[in-house]
């Protein structure tokens, strides 16, 4: 829950805000905020929730008290808030940082310094570290190189493990599952974007596609079942490049960020998003089967017992095809009318159906 009330928008984050937050730390003793300076970080960083960099005055010098910070809060656009606050995803991302980051060894993520929700309206706020300068941020649009993709694989097999079949404990029951009342809204969620997406980004669908789409809204019970079933773990929802801080040494860790969509299911969920949407064509095509190797024997390495290579592949194969719903839900209407937000729905759809064409995504489907 939330000791300070919620702020909706930025002017919200005042002095006396910071103040309470960061006194309610241990930040700060008796030390004010006596000014904050806010930039907005615009609309390229998120579809679901604002950003923004709060640049800090103090009344007098505090060892350890930051000049700046990044709040996160619920997005502008009433149609993403309303959106965000059905599926929960503001109290699910406060959660994270209260319950589950303090003992996450697996996958370096940004500090928290302060996080707040209300679960009966759905509105959260966190208040995070500022990595601006330290990190080189991800680019969607971009790939990774190779060896940058198979750190991010090896990181989310350690993510994964370590709630691998403990997902199910009365300690995480807060985070939604895909069978679950949260997940079971998307059906009727999805299909009031499909006809948007058809008429806006039809030049990259084919008939195919579009049966293969539809099949999978007819199959969607099943589909969200099979994710729950055992072996399951904690996912983060939402692995793709623009959620990642690149260190300036290749092969040190990988900063996450943005824990929104987590949730309860099987694991190569990630990896498909993160191959589908993050991937240009030719590298997700020449790298995928070494990339999903790679994850299986890090779930092995980790202790991760009875869940064969060829159980993970068609698991991996079934979630590309569910993937197809974040280029539909953001060409359909989350995205917005930035031309970065176009841009990146346009090579995203792209690259999402590409891969449900070349692994035959369609046939892991019933019937």
């Amino acid at each position: 829950m939330s000791d300070l009330p919620i702020p909706l928008t930025v002017e919200e984050f005042t002095p006396d805000w910071m103040t309470a937050a960061l006194r309610s730390k241990g930040v700060l003793d008796d030390e004010r905020v006596v000014a904050v300076e806010a930039s907005p970080m615009g609309e390229d960083f998120g579809f679901l929730g604002s950003l923004s960099r709060l640049a800090l005055t103090y009344d007098r010098p505090r060892e350890g008290a930051p000049a700046t910070l990044i709040a996160k809060f619920a997005a502008q656009a009433e149609f993403n808030r309303d959106f965000a606050r059905q599926y929960g995803i503001y109290v699910t991302e406060a959660r994270f940082f209260q319950d589950l980051q303090p003992s996450l060894t697996a996958m370096p993520t940004v500090q928290a310094f302060y996080t707040g929700y209300d679960s009966a309206v759905g509105d959260g706020v966190t208040i995070l570290e500022d990595l601006q300068g330290r990190f080189r941020v991800g680019d969607q649009m971009a790939s990774p190189s190779p060896a940058e993709a198979e750190q991010v694989v090896t990181q989310s097999a350690g993510f994964h493990a370590t709630w691998w079949g403990k997902a199910d404990s009365d300690e995480l029951a807060w985070i939604p599952r895909t069978d679950g009342p949260v997940w079971q809204m998307a059906p009727a969620t999805l299909q009031g974007f499909w006809p948007v997406y058809q008429q806006n980004f039809g030049h990259v669908l084919t008939p195919d596609l579009i049966s293969a789409v539809e099949r999978t809204w007819a199959n969607m019970d099943w589909v969200f079942k099979r994710f729950a079933t055992p072996p399951v773990t904690v996912i983060h929802g939402d692995y793709r490049l623009d959620n990642m801080f690149f260190p300036e040494r290749e092969g040190d860790p990988i900063t996450v960020i943005d824990f929104q969509l987590m949730a309860r299911a099987r694991g190569p969920y990630d990896v498909a998003y993160f191959t589908s949407q993050s991937l240009d064509v030719a590298q997700r095509r020449a790298t995928e089967q070494d990339l999903v190797r790679r994850y299986h024997d890090t779930l092995l390495s980790a202790g991760v017992r009875d869940y064969s290579f060829d159980d993970c592949f068609e698991d991996y194969r079934l979630a590309i095809l569910w993937c197809a719903v974040f280029p539909i839900g953001m060409g359909g209407g989350l995205a917005g009318d930035s031309e970065r937000h176009l841009e990146l729905a346009t090579e995203v759809s792209r690259r999402c159906f590409t891969a449900i064409t070349d692994l035959d995504a369609v046939s892991t489907l019933p019937g």
